[in-house]
């Protein structure tokens, strides 16, 4: 299947999923999804959890004129309810790019079509970004994965990133932030790859087999890091447990 004709079937899918999933149960969700996991091992170290989010991207494959950039963007955002009156444009030299954010039960959903200029034609991609608190963890999850299989149904293969947000309630030692951080490896059943620290922000990557997608580092597998920073400001210290790989600022 093209990539255009893909986009066509992927449109048609959207309809349906859009309409239903905002009002989808939670109790609806069968197994539990990779972030009610990330969250329950965050929670189960001492922190309290913040702030969720899941972010899906996927090429949409080249396209020859900005014209044909506008009206990719222009068709998701329509498939997505997302007025495109709100999207907001910005052009760069070697890049174009359409954004926006819309509040949606308490969920922020971020969309952007970007084309990358390449040889005189565009390379495109799509993201849909979802943030949330962690009571709306699996409406948004719903969200990502009726997305993201719909992408796949079109022939399309998206990249899917969590990030799970949390504190705990005193200044840690780059010791303590340690220990925190193994406890969440030793729940997930996870080897470590790669280690970063300073004074303040411990950083450590691994790989576990409780899920399956992965990216590669220095030759192995890893999806799964966990970062702590003590924070400066306030009395507590924060947690960042994200997968493949941490996307958010820790």
């Amino acid at each position: 299947m093209g990539k255009w004709s893909g986009t066509v079937a992927l449109a048609a899918a959207l309809v349906m999923i859009m309409g239903a999933i905002w009002w989808m149960p939670a109790e609806a969700t069968g197994t539990k999804p990779v972030a009610v996991r990330l969250l329950r091992v965050l929670e189960d170290s001492g922190a309290a959890g913040q702030t969720v989010q899941v972010r899906a991207r996927a090429s949409m494959g080249l396209v020859d004129s900005t014209e044909k950039v506008t009206e990719l963007a222009e068709r998701w955002a329509g498939q997505l309810e997302i007025p495109f009156s709100h999207v907001e444009i910005s052009r760069k030299p070697e890049m174009i790019t359409y954004q926006t954010e819309i509040l949606h039960e308490g969920i922020h959903v971020g969309y952007e079509v970007s084309g990358v200029s390449k040889n005189g034609s565009f390379d495109t991609y799509v993201v849909l970004q979802t943030t949330g608190d962690p009571q709306s963890i699996l409406y948004m999850e719903n969200i990502q994965k009726s997305f993201a299989n719909a992408l796949k149904k079109a022939d399309f293969i998206p990249q899917i990133s969590t990030c799970i947000r949390g504190m705990y309630n005193d200044k840690m030692s780059v010791d303590q932030q340690e220990g925190r951080i193994l406890s969440i490896f030793q729940a997930l059943h996870a080897s470590e790859l790669e280690r970063l620290q300073d004074e303040t922000v411990v950083s450590i990557s691994g790989y576990t087999r409780m899920w399956e997608p992965f990216i590669a580092l220095n030759g192995q597998k890893m999806n799964l890091q966990v970062a702590t920073h003590r924070d400066s400001d306030s009395a507590g210290t924060w947690i960042t447990v994200g997968t493949p790989i941490i996307t958010v600022e820790y």
